[in-house]
């Protein structure tokens, strides 16, 4: 039986050599440890990129959201469709709205807002 890569134990994948960027703007790369094909969508996590990817098909068939990621613990606190915010500064009012709701400015937070138009062009 083969030994099982250290990403296996630790969940970290790790990208190794060149990233590539995909035209939604997520980065794909291969594994450093298991060789799989992993992708991540800020640079700093990465996760497994085969098979069905419930977040591609989430943002090609709905509207612009804003998410608020736990980077520590890898995963959605909550997610605010933004479909109905017309203009730059009412964006930007809502942003500051969901910062002061979920503690983003406290110290030691480890939440972060995502915008999905954002994500697109940043990547």
């Amino acid at each position: 039986m083969p030994a099982l890569a250290q990403c296996w134990y630790t969940r970290t994948h790790v990208p190794a050599g060149r990233k590539y960027k995909e035209s939604d703007g997520s980065l794909s790369a291969e594994c450093r440890y298991c060789q799989k094909s992993i992708t991540s969508w800020n640079k700093g996590a990465w996760y497994p990129a085969d098979g069905f990817n419930v977040s591609k098909l989430r943002d090609a068939t709905s509207g612009r959201c804003l998410y608020v990621v736990d980077f520590a613990d890898e995963f959605i606190v909550a997610r605010y469709p933004i479909d109905h915010l017309k203009t730059v500064a009412q964006v930007r009012d809502f942003k500051l709205e969901l910062r002061a709701v979920h503690g983003l400015d406290e110290f030691g937070a480890t939440l972060e807002i995502i915008d999905t138009k954002e994500a697109a062009k940043v990547h």
